[in-house]
């Protein structure tokens, strides 16, 4: 048996109450040469299926699944649904070696059964998703980062006395700092690094903002300033776009996330001043 061999679960109700979770409907073979992705997608939606599905008291479940090993019937093939699980009687060929993955143990295939109503007979049990190794179950997605509670950049701007002088440089540094977080996804905890990958300073004038891989650095070994041309008051905000990796908890092997995410500071206002040189007459 094919280890990419997919099947999905057609929409649900999850117990008498009328809730109802969909994941795609579909019964297509996947091809082990395929991408992988749709087989990803399926198993993690089925998981979050199950999990909500767990939280329905038994007796009112119209709906329930449970990982166990696969076989195939004699003759049977995936087209025709010529698929057996342990959860239905005996696998008189054995149940399918799972498949190998990039660490930990590949976790069984996910099985189904429904019922009409609480007071009917379950069904025998169905396939909804095939082995699937951890990360891709539990795989951190771009959204998912996006979603974790970034600490700001720090913004420092010299000079920092609450005004700056107009057409003299206003010096502006952050920090390199990598955060460690500590998340879950499906139940799993994960681990996660960010690190900032560029930072965009808005000056606050009307000039355009500057994008860059420099944190900057204080004074006198700046790196990082704007000059302002009109007098007046501003704002500079600082947004730092972040990258980040992950990993299972407790597992050693580390998966970059597939896009960034941003955080936003912004400093004080402050006056944008001119400073004048007077001739004083010193006297006789």
């Amino acid at each position: 048996m094919r280890a990419g061999l997919a099947r999905t679960i057609a929409t649900a109700t999850i117990a008498a109450s009328a809730v109802a979770v969909s994941i795609p409907a579909s019964a297509d073979d996947i091809d082990s040469t395929a991408s992988g992705n749709s087989v990803d997608l399926y198993g993690r939606n089925a998981e979050n299926v199950r999990r909500h599905t767990s939280d329905v008291p038994p007796e009112l479940r119209v709906l329930e699944f449970q990982r166990a090993g696969a076989c195939q019937v004699a003759g049977g093939t995936a087209n025709d649904r010529g698929l057996a699980t342990v959860l239905n009687g005996d696998c008189p060929y054995g149940t399918d070696e799972p498949p190998a993955c990039e660490e930990g143990v590949a976790l069984q295939p996910l099985w189904r059964r429904t019922r009409p109503t609480p007071e009917e007979a379950w069904s025998t049990w169905d396939l909804a998703a095939w082995y699937s190794c951890p990360e891709e179950i539990f795989a951190l997605t771009i959204e998912d980062f996006q979603r974790l509670k970034l600490a700001a950049p720090a913004l420092t701007v010299q000079p920092d006395r609450g005004w700056v002088l107009v057409n003299k440089e206003t010096i502006v540094y952050t920090d390199r700092s990598k955060q460690d977080l500590r998340t879950a996804v499906l139940g799993q905890d994960i681990d996660v690094e960010a690190e900032p990958a560029s930072w965009t300073w808005t000056w606050g004038d009307s000039s355009k903002p500057t994008t860059t891989t420099k944190a900057g650095r204080p004074y006198p070994h700046q790196t990082v300033w704007h000059k302002y041309e009109q007098l007046g008051t501003a704002k500079i905000s600082l947004t730092a776009t972040w990258k980040g990796r992950w990993r299972l908890a407790g597992h050693t092997t580390w998966h970059d996330v597939l896009g960034t995410a941003e955080t936003t500071a912004t400093s004080g206002q402050f006056e944008i001043r001119e400073l004048r040189t007077t001739l004083v007459d010193p006297g006789p």
